[in-house]
């Protein structure tokens, strides 16, 4: 009688030992699946986030990026990774406009057109590089860049350009540049530092746009004038000053065509 006692308190302790173990691995595999349930839903939370982000951009841009991924899958092996490169450029760009600013080294004439093609109320301009203007005179970039100021004016947008040189005699290399910008609608002008009031002539002269008011498009030369680098900027605070730069410029500057 003591031995089947024995042999069924044994039974029962081991089934119950394998009772707990069974508990234990069916609540560690609920944890685990609760744990990739909860992942699951902040991954669809994310996502359904990041998609009524998406929905408030216009256009097809979006959907166009996207099936552009699809060269991902083929072509040769320098096409993907130049849309790899391009993709982080653009990320890299579009993160830093989170903070309202974003840089690159060089003068970015596609930044220049594209902000050009939004703007809808005003573009103004200052140019103290007219070697580079005269340069650019010549080239494709700047005829794209003249009709889309032209297509500006047509949206209503006021246009209005300053030059500035150091003396007098260097105002004349700027008039044909002048006459094609007026034959389009701009309002142009041109400042010669030694006759703008003292005041006007302290501080460093750099070339900058600012765009409906809002956003400046500044071109920064080192020392030697040799390289450069361009800076979109949306914080009010540091758009304002060259707003009332221009304005200035502008009042204290006559007509390029008087």
């Amino acid at each position: 009688m003591r031995l089947l006692l024995a042999v069924v308190a044994a039974v029962l302790c081991a089934g119950t030992v394998l009772m707990v173990r069974v508990t234990a691995s069916v609540v560690s595999q609920l944890n685990d699946l609760r744990q990739t349930v909860d992942r699951r839903f902040t991954d669809i939370s994310a996502a359904t986030r990041l998609f009524a982000q998406v929905e408030k951009l216009r256009g097809d841009g979006v959907p166009r990026l996207v099936d552009a991924t699809k060269v991902l899958c083929a072509g040769p092996d320098i096409l993907r990774e130049f849309v790899y490169a391009e993709i982080d450029r653009l990320a890299a760009h579009l993160g830093d406009l989170t903070g309202f600013v974003t840089e690159c080294p060089g003068e970015n004439h596609d930044w220049l057109l594209t902000l050009t093609r939004c703007t809808k109320k005003s573009i103004d301009a200052v140019s103290t590089t007219t070697v580079v203007d005269n340069y650019l005179g010549s080239t494709g970039s700047a005829g794209r860049y003249l009709a889309a100021q032209g297509e500006a004016i047509e949206r209503g947008a006021s246009v209005r350009r300053l030059f500035v040189v150091q003396r007098p005699a260097q105002a004349a290399a700027l008039v044909p540049l002048c006459t094609a910008q007026r034959e389009v609608g701009v309002q142009v002008r041109v400042a010669v530092m030694e006759k703008l009031p003292p005041s006007l002539r302290r501080g460093a002269m750099i070339d900058f746009v600012v765009f409906d008011g809002a956003l400046s498009y500044e071109v920064r030369f080192d020392p030697l004038g040799s390289d450069c680098s361009t800076r979109i900027n949306a914080h009010a605070h540091r758009v304002e000053p060259f707003v009332s730069r221009f304005d200035l410029l502008w009042n204290a500057t006559e007509s390029a065509d008087s």
